[in-house]
């Protein structure tokens, strides 16, 4: 068997399936320094808690490093700049600490309570019928590509307020916010990825416009009118209303398309958990039960960074002013200290709903609720809308896009489905 030193989070099988590594973490090293990452790695569920709560030592304000910066992207920025438009640096939405992030929030989350949250509820579920409704006839489909991808996007720019009609260009400019972090992108793609993100500010920036004439009840027109009833409080700038937009789409159609292929994919190889989603005679509450336990499950977030902004100690290990942290979620969501049986997925767990999924501490997702709403909508629609459905392919062969971070999660999910008449 390998030592620790031996093995990193960066090498693709263990990013693939970590939870054999992290589980030696826990056990053996919690607090653990990957020398090929360069960077500490806190697995155990009460150390990433106690880190994610501190943010005066474990700040969450950090830029894209350098170290997983195309090479071209000083080049794609310059571009973007003469074009007119922001660079929308992390750190111009919430990726900041202290009292400019508590204005922030402040700003902008009467727009992502419940209340708000609830108000969509009907559209949501629309949205999400409507969709089920363009592969009803088909005998196969592939449910990440026509069902896991194509609900958050239109659930989002519906919230927002943003075009229907181009759910394809905002597609690409989620994927491409993301991707300008990848060190790997050629020229070409760095161009491309910065015409998407241009084309998407322009979206918002033309809606924020409009609403700024004609407001609506939309979450665009929410964010813009943010704090003019009170006049002790400043409102948005136009910098920060885009990059919020443009975080919004990022981080609520990538995370929560996988949350929904993930749940689909579990309920496609267990059809037990099928059977009785669909026979249960308080079906919303069994429902909320499955999505948590799917959250936790799998983590579509697997891990976030912070940086160290003194010396510390965390878990028994000293860590230097300037390091790189990960909170490694997934592991936390797998600590058997904090959930029993870890590794079992059992939507009868009492604790689900304490899973790191959505962070912990004021950087917890701001959108985490309507996440849950979106996910809960979509199971809840095809579950009743199907008799039955199975993988087309055996689990081996799907096609997964895994990444420390962000975007864990299948790149497709074909299945064969029975959907019921009428």
């Amino acid at each position: 068997m390998k030592s620790l030193a031996e093995m990193t989070i960066t090498d693709p099988g263990i990013t693939r399936n970590p939870y054999e590594f992290y589980e030696r973490l826990r056990n053996e090293d919690p607090v653990h320094f990957d020398e090929k990452l360069g960077a500490w790695l806190v697995t155990r569920h009460k150390d990433i808690i106690e880190a994610a709560r501190n943010t005066t030592v474990f700040s969450d304000e950090m830029r894209v490093a350098e170290s997983v910066r195309s090479p071209y992207q000083d080049e794609a920025n310059e571009y973007i700049k003469e074009k007119g438009f922001y660079l929308l640096d992390p750190s111009d939405s919430f990726k900041v600490d202290g009292e400019l992030h508590a204005r922030r929030r402040k700003l902008v989350s009467h727009a992502f309570t419940a209340h708000a949250v609830a108000a969509m509820a009907d559209r949501v579920a629309e949205l999400c019928k409507d969709q089920f409704e363009t592969f009803k006839g088909k005998s196969e489909v592939d449910l990440f590509k026509e069902y896991a991808v194509p609900v958050p996007i239109k659930v989002i720019c519906d919230a927002l307020g943003l075009p229907l009609d181009r759910i394809e260009d905002v597609r690409r400019a989620a994927d491409s916010l993301v991707a300008r972090a990848g060190k790997g992108a050629s020229r070409e793609e760095a161009f491309q990825h910065a015409d998407n993100v241009m084309q998407l500010q322009q979206f918002a920036r033309d809606a924020i416009n409009q609403r700024r004439e004609a407001p609506t009840s939309d979450l665009i027109s929410q964010l813009v009118n943010s704090g003019a009833d009170n006049p002790e409080d400043d409102q948005l700038t136009e910098q920060e209303l885009i990059s919020i937009v443009s975080v919004s789409i990022a981080g609520g159609v990538d995370t929560t398309r996988n949350t929904i292929a993930y749940a689909l994919y579990t309920l496609a190889t267990r059809p037990d958990l099928l059977k009785r989603l669909q026979e249960s005679d308080d079906q919303d509450k069994l429902l909320s039960a499955f999505c948590e336990e799917t959250l936790r499950f799998y983590a579509p977030v697997p891990a976030l960074p912070r940086v160290v902004t003194e010396d510390t100690e965390l878990g028994g290990k000293k860590i230097p002013k300037d390091a790189l942290v990960f909170l490694c979620w997934a592991s936390g969501n797998r600590d058997p200290e904090r959930f029993e049986n870890p590794d079992e997925f059992s939507i009868d767990r009492k604790a689900s709903s304490q899973h790191l999924s959505f962070g912990t501490g004021v950087h917890v997702c701001l959108g985490a609720m309507l996440a849950r709403n979106e996910v809960k909508a979509a199971l809840k629609q095809f579950i009743n809308s199907v008799e039955s459905f199975e993988l087309a392919v055996s689990p081996e062969d799907l096609d997964y896009s895994d990444s420390l971070v962000i975007l864990r999660g299948v790149n497709s999910l074909p299945v064969r489905l029975k959907a019921k008449a009428g």
